[in-house]
């Protein structure tokens, strides 16, 4: 059945969907916990918004964006 499946998908064009990319260890280093440094939307000064979660920073605007490590301070974004 399966086989069946790969030729259908073959014939279409479709092709296996790439591996999804597994979250790097070195990016959740230090228990997951960051510091996100934003730029403010009137004002353009910086500000920091302390001990977040790093799926949070999804709601952040890229503008000038900046995330580091809780304990150990190094940039990851």
């Amino acid at each position: 059945m399966n086989n069946l499946i790969k030729k259908i998908q073959s014939i279409f064009g479709k092709k296996d969907a790439p591996p999804a990319p597994a979250e790097e260890e070195d990016e959740l280093c230090c228990e997951g916990k960051v510091h996100i440094a934003y730029r403010g939307i009137s004002d353009d000064k910086m500000y920091v918004s302390y001990n977040r979660r790093w799926d949070e920073v999804k709601f952040f605007k890229p503008n000038g964006l900046r995330v580091f490590c809780n304990v150990c301070r190094r940039r990851l974004l």
